[in-house]
Order: structure tokens, then C-alpha cells, then sequence
């Protein structure tokens, strides 16, 4: 009977080690991925060298961007630039081609690294606005049931043919400029909006971001805002989270039957795998990181069901749709992709692009990924 007795309590103590180490892990996982508020920039690279349309970048731990094949942005305190295809690597450094564009060349780091200030590799490749891109525009505001947020205005030439862009979690609205020549060369109006949440846009009521699930309703102000000022039909094209924003419209607005066409780009549309994917390297045991997952959805209603768009494709995706996904995608797994092609294959084309990363496809080819998105805006 004792050693009964010591088993069940041994068994009892182990189940509330398990449901205490869970709860501190949805805290973790509170702070990291709903909490509202400025993510500290991913920096770390430094430059080595710069010679005429050469540059040499050094990181002090191995990172995808700093060798990623194709075209990134370079910022640095005072000025933006380019950075191009690979030409050689060696020690921990990687020489790549280099576009100062305007604002010349950035610091070089001759001493430790230390000691010098660091640039940002980005992948929106423009440094401000559309302007960059040599397109037109003007700064608009739209109506949200939270109250007015920005957007960029980008006119086509086309009588009513508008596209929607939406940018990813904790993106910025130059995240959609790669996108905008080929639409616009299409004669289609864009609008790229910001949505709750974004800087100086209304905050959602719960202080969480909520990966779709409320964002949807701007997106339909949006959507309002263009019908009003002309639009006849729609494309929307979502990055990451805006992925998400774009399918959860498609399933609850009424305004969903003015879409013509839906465009993605490594879109977030299954949370829980792609926090399981963002979670893979941890120490932390598998247990652990699901009664955590658990945990947080009992406390803050994440709902992971709901935010499981792919289970729902059959009434979700009515409109042709072009998916972009990079197979090195170390943010979204491409699964998610490959399960919205499965279940709808007859509406879904899935391009993947080879080596590229999260929302890095253009970048890794951008001639391929505008003939593909072009044909697809042709075939509407």
C-alpha cells in the first residue's frame, strides 16, 4: 500500500512539474509571439570591405540572409543600399555584388566587430515608400472598425482592377513594393494597407496580434474603401501572417464574392506548425513545448483550430491562387503551402524556389517570380 501510495505521488508530482514548466513556456510564448510592441532588429552583420561593385560581410555566428542567393537590402545608419549574388566565401565571410544606389557605400568594420556598428540585411530591397520603385503613389487612409489606418495608393491604368496587399506579422508595408511593378505593369490600382496593431495604427482590444482572426476586419474596410473609389473586382496578395488576413477574409466578409484572384507569398496559415517549426531547435522537451501551446490557448484563446486555414481550403479558396514558398524557409515550413495545394489543387499553383528563405522568393529570382506572378494576373 506505501508503495502505492509513493507511486501516485510521484506520478502527481511529475504531472505538475510538466503543467508548471508549461505555463512558464506559454509565458514565453505570450512575450515572443502576441504581445504587441517593437521586435529588436535582427542585426550582426558587419562589413569588411567594400571595392567598386564589391562587398565583404562578416557575421559572428552562421545566419541564412548573409549568404541567401539573389538580391537583399543593406540599411545602414545613414544610407540604403543593395547587395547582390554571391562571389565568393571563405572564414566566415562572404563576398557579395554591391549596389550603393544613392547613398554610397556603408561603414567598413576594420577592427573587432565589437567595436563597429553593425548593418541590417533586409529583403524588402526598397528603402522607403514606392517611390523607390518608380511608381507613383499617395499616402490614403481607410476606415477599420477600430478607426482610420494607412495605406499606400499606387494607380493603375486599368478602369477597376484593384489588388489589396497585406504585409506579414510585424512587417512594414515595403515588405509589397517587390510586388507592385508587375502589378502595376498589369494597369491594376494597388493599395497596400497597414492593418491593427502596425505603428500608428489602432491597437486590437485584447493587446495581442491575432494572426488573422480579427485583422480580417480591416482588411475588409480596405476592401470597402476600394469599391467606393472604383474598384469592380479584387486581387488580394498576403505575405506571412498577411497570408492568414487574406484567407480569414475570404471566409467571413461578404464582401469575399468581389475577389477575383488571391497571391501568397510563404503564407502563415497554419499557426500551430509554424510555431512548432520556430520552436524546433529549443532544448525544451516536445511535452513541454505542447502542454505549453495548450496552456496558452486556454489563457488568451489563440485558437489553434481556427487559425488552421488549410483545414478549411474546401471553403476558404473559391479563386484562383498563386502561392510563393521558399524550401529553405526557416520561419514558415513549406508544408503548409504544400497542404493548401493538396487540398486544393485545381485553384492552387504552388511555385517553390529553390534555397529561398521566409517571403525571399522574389529575391532569390526576381525575373521568375514576376513571369509567374505576371501570367497568373494575365490568366484572370
Amino acid at each position: 500500500m506505501i508503495f502505492v501510495i509513493v507511486a501516485a505521488a510521484g506520478v502527481i508530482a511529475v504531472a505538475l512539474i510538466q503543467v508548471v514548466a508549461g505555463w512558464l513556456f506559454s509565458n514565453g510564448l505570450r512575450r515572443e509571439t502576441l504581445v504587441v510592441g517593437p521586435r529588436p532588429k535582427d542585426l550582426g552583420v558587419w562589413v569588411r570591405e567594400v571595392s567598386g561593385d564589391r562587398i565583404e560581410l562578416e557575421a559572428k555566428v552562421p545566419r541564412q540572409d548573409i549568404g541567401h542567393p539573389g538580391t537583399l537590402g543593406i540599411r545602414w545608419p545613414d544610407g540604403y543600399g543593395r547587395v547582390g549574388d554571391v562571389v565568393a566565401a571563405s572564414n566566415g565571410r562572404i563576398v557579395r555584388r554591391f549596389d550603393p544606389g544613392m547613398d554610397g557605400a556603408p561603414p567598413v568594420c576594420t577592427g573587432k566587430v565589437d567595436d563597429c556598428d553593425p548593418v541590417e540585411l533586409d529583403g524588402y530591397a526598397y528603402a522607403k515608400d514606392p517611390g523607390d520603385a518608380g511608381l507613383a503613389f499617395s499616402n490614403v487612409e481607410y476606415d477599420s472598425p477600430l478607426g482610420r489606418i494607412g495605406a499606400w495608393l499606387v494607380p493603375g491604368a486599368g478602369s477597376g482592377s484593384w489588388a489589396i496587399h497585406c504585409h506579414g506579422w510585424t512587417a512594414e508595408r515595403r515588405e509589397l513594393i517587390r510586388m507592385l511593378p508587375t502589378f502595376h505593369g498589369q494597369g491594376r490600382t494597388s493599395l497596400v494597407i497597414d492593418y491593427r496593431n502596425d505603428p500608428g495604427a489602432p491597437m486590437d482590444p485584447t493587446g495581442h496580434y491575432r494572426f488573422g482572426l480579427a485583422e480580417w476586419e480591416d482588411l475588409e474596410g480596405a476592401a470597402n474603401y476600394a469599391l467606393a473609389n472604383g474598384a469592380d473586382d479584387l486581387v488580394l496578395t498576403g505575405c506571412s501572417t498577411g497570408g492568414a488576413v487574406v484567407m480569414s477574409f475570404l471566409e467571413r466578409s461578404e464582401l469575399a464574392e468581389e475577389v477575383t484572384g488571391v497571391v501568397l507569398d510563404a503564407p502563415n496559415i497554419v499557426l500551430a506548425d509554424t510555431l512548432r517549426h520556430a520552436m524546433r531547435d529549443l532544448s525544451t522537451s516536445q511535452l513541454i513545448k505542447e502542454m505549453g501551446m495548450w496552456i496558452a490557448d486556454l489563457r488568451w484563446r489563440i485558437d489553434w483550430e481556427t487559425t488552421n486555414y488549410v483545414q478549411r481550403a474546401d471553403r476558404i479558396v473559391r479563386e484562383p491562387t498563386l502561392v510563393f514558398h521558399g524550401t529553405s524557409d526557416l520561419t514558415v515550413p513549406i508544408s503548409s503551402s504544400r497542404q493548401l495545394k493538396a487540398a486544393m489543387p485545381e485553384l492552387v499553383e504552388l511555385v517553390e524556389t529553390p534555397a529561398a528563405g521566409h517571403v525571399l522568393s522574389w529575391n532569390a529570382d526576381p525575373e521568375r517570380y514576376e513571369t509567374y506572378l505576371a501570367r497568373f494576373l494575365d490568366s484572370l
